[in-house]
């Protein structure tokens, strides 16, 4: 499934709560013989962020002669194409981890942002860049600049926390990689794992880095009581990693300043 979504903030979220309208998740539904509808998968997911591909597993879902289904949601999401793949299982695949040898945190900037039709369409030109633009940044410490790597071999607590502009630079090495046989092909995924904060104004602790999130937490902001990992190993990471230290700042003082002022 090809598309995107008009995404939604905790605001917009907050104002359709006060309004008694609940956002409904893409649901599947097939058709019987008879003519009714059937639900068959209460959550199919959703294409989140920009312009996007997804899949939705209909294993077993979509009954023998079903000849039309349909997506119901309350959401505002735009799909561009819909294919569905009756391929049978390929056996003989296999899984290979590329290891990941360098990662370096830096300043990118902000890359030109270009609206397409509707305006939420939107795409970004990585190589026109700006120093500076018009956004906030959470009060609290971010991670020093330079070699992140040690926090990036494993999927743990020990996060590179990023501000608005950075970027992760990451080299992998594909030399370990066994020679493709004939007639095959090699595809690649990225796997990352990680959280997100916005700055949003209903957001929770929207202003501030702290507290940490962590994968184990009950919810987020978690209850007293609940703390961040504080063993000694998770203290050294804070106190050796996240000590770029970034003042909350407006964006009133901020100006783009693209190298090609000309429109895309």
């Amino acid at each position: 499934m090809h598309g995107f979504i008009e995404y939604f903030s905790a605001t917009s979220g907050f104002a359709a709560h006060q309004a008694g309208i609940e956002p409904v998740v893409p649901f599947l539904e097939v058709q019987k013989a008879t003519g009714e509808w059937s639900r068959v998968s209460d959550d199919i997911g959703f294409p989140a962020g920009l312009a996007r591909t997804m899949v939705a597993d209909l294993t077993g879902k979509v009954p023998p002669g079903t000849s039309r289904i349909r997506i119901g949601t309350n959401l505002n999401i735009y799909w561009d194409q819909i294919l569905i793949d009756q391929t049978a299982d390929v056996a003989g695949i296999e899984t290979e981890v590329v290891p990941l040898m360098e990662a370096s945190l830096r300043f990118h900037g902000y890359p030109r942002q270009v609206e397409g039709n509707p305006k939420s369409d939107l795409r970004y030109v990585y190589e026109d860049v700006s120093p500076t633009g018009p956004y906030a940044h959470h009060a609290g410490n971010f991670t020093a600049y330079g070699d992140v790597l040690p926090l990036l071999k494993a999927a743990d607590d020990q996060f590179v926390i990023i501000a608005s502009g950075d970027e992760v630079a990451l080299e992998f090495d594909p030399s370990s990689l066994p020679p493709l046989p004939p007639g095959r092909s090699r595809d690649y995924f990225l796997y990352a794992d990680g959280f997100a904060k916005d700055m949003d104004f209903y957001e929770s602790l929207s202003d501030t880095v702290e507290p940490l999130p962590f994968h184990s937490m009950p919810r987020y902001p978690y209850a007293a009581g609940t703390t961040y990992p504080m063993s000694p190993e998770y203290l050294r990471y804070r106190l050796n990693y996240n000590t770029r230290y970034i003042s909350r700042s407006g964006a009133a003082s901020y100006r783009s300043q693209f190298r090609n002022t000309a429109p895309r």
